[in-house]
């Protein structure tokens, strides 16, 4: 379903991300790296945190702090990048530092960790300090522009009339005539930064966040794509190895179009999961006819597609802001009843804060002051588990 909901692409949803993520694919092989790992960067390896209380909206006791790297590793006096960090605090004697990497490419650490109050990783803190960053490109990490504001009404791309019934063949050519002109528009606007987003330039920040942390060896844990980023990090650097766990391993070997498939697969089975286990509350914003819920969904993204509905941030929420959305939710099951909860508040309130925290990669909070109906989706006749590693192929 998710595969099929619309053939226009996601270029106005995600025109930045998509830029790194094109970068970080195109440049993820070891052998790409230039230099001798430290030759010249001495300055850049003797930093350390300083780590301070984030925003007014963070967990109150997560840190942020900032660590300066190189734009260019072959030539680290042509310009410099700062890189955001967030930080919980070991809770018991601390053996260091594990750093998180939650996947994308292009996907943003901080915010994913500040989401759900980083409870998933709490046990983490019995002996370690749970870090993450926001990779070289993205966040708040000297981010990319393609020049598309939050009220931008075009992409660079003519997808407002895109006809989601359109042959595969004639779809994917208008999908990728779309993003090459994002990509021409990113690079317009990006200026020397985004020949320097790639797997290979990360991985090396990696080693300049792990000494800035007072860290020998890297303990690093890695979801999705972040197993390609240690991977390449292990072979950059591997006598700097230390704990490394990869969850959802990307193989480094299959084709793009291959990894596609099996996403697109892995999507729609987790959306029909949903769907089953949604039909279960009276509440569902879907109904109870689980025949109709299928259509239910392509109705409601087509709608938002031709009539976006405004946010209180001064831009819209599209079709594919909810694609984006439900795509984010299904990666674990934990977070449906919030899922339901804020397209409930979406289709009967008319508000789209709850869909919008989903499609910005956050948890989303109760909205429109409604309070869970549920703690949790394990319940008599509750959906079945997706495919291994589903909703974190379908990301990639």
């Amino acid at each position: 379903m998710l595969a099929k909901l619309s053939t226009r692409s996601a270029a106005r949803r995600c025109a930045a991300v998509g830029a790194v993520t094109l970068a970080l694919l195109g440049a993820g092989l070891p052998g790409a790296a230039a230099g001798d790992g430290k030759s010249n960067l001495s300055r850049f390896y003797h930093q350390k945190v300083t780590w301070a209380a984030c925003d007014a909206d963070g967990p109150r006791d997560m840190q942020c702090g900032k660590v300066t790297v190189p734009l260019d590793y072959a030539r680290p006096g042509a310009g410099t990048l700062e890189l955001a960090l967030a930080r919980y605090r070991a809770t018991g004697p601390s053996r260091g530092s594990v750093v998180l990497n939650f996947g994308g490419p292009g996907g943003a650490g901080v915010p994913t960790l500040a989401a759900g109050d980083g409870k998933p990783f709490m046990d983490l803190t019995n002996g370690y300090d749970v870090v993450t960053f926001d990779p070289r490109g993205v966040g708040q990490s000297s981010p990319v522009s393609c020049g598309i504001g939050a009220g931008s009404s075009d992409s660079g791309g003519t997808t407002s009339d895109a006809n989601p019934d359109l042959g595969n063949a004639q779809a994917a050519r208008k999908a990728l005539a779309e993003w090459k002109k994002v990509a021409t528009q990113c690079a317009q606007h990006s200026g020397p930064v985004l020949p320097h987003i790639g797997t290979v330039d990360a991985a090396r920040d990696l080693d300049v966040i792990r000494q800035a942390l007072g860290d020998g060896k890297l303990n690093y844990l890695g979801f999705s794509y972040g197993t390609r980023l240690g991977a390449v990090y292990a072979a950059e650097f591997p006598d700097k190895v230390g704990r490394m766990v990869l969850d959802g391993v990307d193989t480094l070997t299959e084709p793009l179009s291959e990894q596609g498939r099996v996403a697109a697969e892995a999507q729609q089975t987790a959306l029909e999961d949903f769907l089953d286990w949604c039909m279960q509350d009276i509440a569902c914003p879907f109904g109870q006819d689980r025949r109709e819920a299928d259509d239910q969904v392509l109705q409601l993204v087509r709608s938002l597609d031709k009539n976006p509905v405004p946010t209180g941030s001064g831009g819209t929420l599209s079709g594919q802001d909810l694609v984006g959305a439900i795509g984010q939710a299904l990666y674990s099951k934990a977070m449906w009843p919030s899922l339901e909860r804020a397209i409930a508040s979406l289709v009967q309130d008319g508000d789209p804060r709850g869909v919008e925290a989903f499609s910005s990669g956050g948890l989303t909070p109760p909205v429109g002051g409604r309070q869970a109906r549920r703690d949790a989706p394990e319940r008599a006749g509750a959906a079945k588990t997706p495919r291994n590693g589903g909703a974190l192929a379908a990301s990639e």
